[in-house]
């Protein structure tokens, strides 16, 4: 049987590979994590990861190796080496060799999974038997992190209707598909219809995906260091670490605090800062907002008049409002 990779699920780890795990304590479709907070994402996993490993050139196992056609010192592996070899990219440069690749494609073909204790283990032993690359203290230089959530709508028309993300620019948007970024923290948010994702790669059937309504959200940090001090490919794995926290909670924050289109909104009086900040106090008066006063602001703005140059400053003057005051309450 399996043994279910969640920090929350270890009571001790002895030598490395002897623990002993608690009941699953997972729903269906409602989790509740380490922090306490509850959501309706499943499946939390770390995916794509690129990392930068100290290593030896004579050590490296060129057999097991096919090098790029056009692309000098960057190689894939050998088909008859692994069977999900596609998603695997080395470049070796002079001092460290660069590896990417996701977790759970690497391993299974698809993402549609959870990752496990013994699943970190078999890669860190493949590329060092396989290849010669010793990943354990490899440092995580970007990584993408990630959850499923089912809902009962058709995913593209839900996904179609995000407005935005606190205020977070759209650097990306296509037809079940946004990307939500900070440049400044090297933050993105990205929500897909999973299931047309699977299909295009073909990894339907091989996922056992449902044919509709699945929805992935994912964290994707395209440098570490702003967001983390340092982590190492070891530490993904090790269940007192913070990091499974600090990820899932920016997860499901980042999910929570998604803006829709919202058809049934009262035009606005006027679209100045003071009408909309009163017309959202209204709305808590009659019972009709929602429960985030920025969620609420912001549905006011999208449905407001105002160009989208002014519906960008209005909702970057509440994200200022709202970052100050959490810092009192």
């Amino acid at each position: 049987e399996r043994i279910d990779f969640r920090p929350l699920f270890y009571i001790t780890i002895i030598n490395n590979k002897n623990f002993k795990t608690m009941d699953d304590q997972n729903l269906d479709y409602q989790e509740e994590t380490k922090t306490g907070l509850k959501t309706k994402l499943f499946s939390f996993h770390i995916d794509f990861v690129k990392l930068e490993i100290p290593y030896n050139y004579w050590h490296i196992n060129f057999e097991n190796l096919v090098e790029h056609q056009t692309i000098k010192n960057q190689y894939t592996i050998k088909p008859e080496i692994w069977e999900f070899h596609k998603n695997f990219s080395l470049y070796l440069a002079k001092k460290k060799a660069v590896v990417k690749f996701s977790l759970p494609y690497f391993l299974n073909g698809h993402n549609f999974c959870k990752l496990y204790l013994e699943d970190f283990w078999e890669i860190e032993k493949f590329m060092s038997k396989q290849l010669g690359l010793e990943i354990e203290f490899a440092e995580v230089k970007e990584l993408e992190f990630g959850a499923y959530e089912k809902i009962d709508i058709d995913a593209k028309d839900y996904i179609n209707s995000i407005v935005g993300i606190k205020n977070y620019e759209l650097e990306k948007s296509t037809g079940g598909f946004k990307m939500f970024g900070d440049r400044k923290r090297n933050f993105h948010y990205k929500i897909y219809d999973a299931v047309a994702n699977a299909k295009a790669k073909k990894t339907f059937t091989l996922g056992n995906y449902p044919k509709e309504g699945l929805i992935k959200h994912e964290i994707k940090l395209t440098n570490t260091s702003p967001y983390f001090d340092s982590v190492f490919y070891n530490d993904l794995y090790e269940p007192f670490a913070s990091y499974w926290d600090e990820l899932e909670k920016d997860l499901i924050d980042s999910q929570k605090s998604l803006v829709l289109k919202n058809r049934d909104s009262k035009p606005l009086l006027n679209s100045d800062f003071t009408n909309i900040l009163f017309a959202g106090l209204k709305l808590y008066e009659n019972g009709t907002a929602t429960e985030n006063v920025v969620k609420s602001l912001f549905d006011l703005i999208e449905n407001s008049a105002l160009t989208p140059s002014q519906k960008s400053k209005r909702r970057k003057a509440i994200s200022i409002l709202e970052n100050s005051y959490n810092q009192k309450f």
